[in-house]
């Protein structure tokens, strides 16, 4: 079947596919994926971006070529479609790029350098009571590690407990710090 139709030209594939022949449209898309994917590639950089790209562009041609009236060629026409989806995406990016920038500005303008020394004291009493939370061992550890400069090794002997239990206990107590003072923060900005 698949040889039979690369004896068609991508013309003749299209106006097949739009009859609902399935065989047709698996070879045109066969045909004219190549530099569809080149192009999106191209603009973005990107290879996953480039292959949703063309996918996006085919389950579009899919959804809608039963209705599709070609003015050129089938290549013009999916070129078009590449080049209004890259567009599109584009768009789509820079807008979210602009919000993220919107709320930036807000964050930095909510921690003026009049405010970043109270901000300073607040993250530092943050850090204190997120510490005095956790379980006394993994203060301890913590604390050894980060005030004393104690090594994993030290620690570990100084405790009496095996090298890899003080590196999970300070994996665990960091991520228990750094949520809670992620959470600090990020109610002090919202109220």
């Amino acid at each position: 079947m698949a040889a039979l139709m690369q004896n068609h030209t991508t013309e003749e594939l299209f106006h097949l596919a739009k009859t609902g022949d399935n065989a047709a449209f698996t070879a045109l898309y066969r045909r004219t994926w190549q530099p569809l994917y080149e192009l999106a590639y191209h603009k973005t950089k990107d290879e996953d971006e480039a292959k949703d790209i063309v996918q996006d562009i085919y389950i579009v041609l899919w959804q809608k070529i039963g209705t599709i009236e070609l003015q050129g060629s089938v290549a013009a026409y999916l070129y078009s479609m590449a080049k209004y989806e890259i567009i599109r995406r584009m768009r789509r990016f820079l807008k979210a790029k602009q919000h993220h920038y919107d709320y930036q500005q807000l964050i930095d303008s909510m921690v003026a350098p009049s405010y970043q020394a109270i901000f300073a004291d607040e993250l530092k009493q943050r850090l204190k009571s997120e510490i005095e939370a956790l379980p006394e061992r993994q203060q301890r550890i913590l604390r050894l590690h980060s005030e004393k400069n104690y090594t994993t090794r030290e620690i570990a002997d100084e405790l009496n407990i095996a090298e890899q239990t003080v590196k999970n206990q300070l994996v665990h107590a960091r991520r228990k710090v750094r949520s809670g003072i992620k959470a600090g923060i990020l109610s002090s900005i919202l109220l």
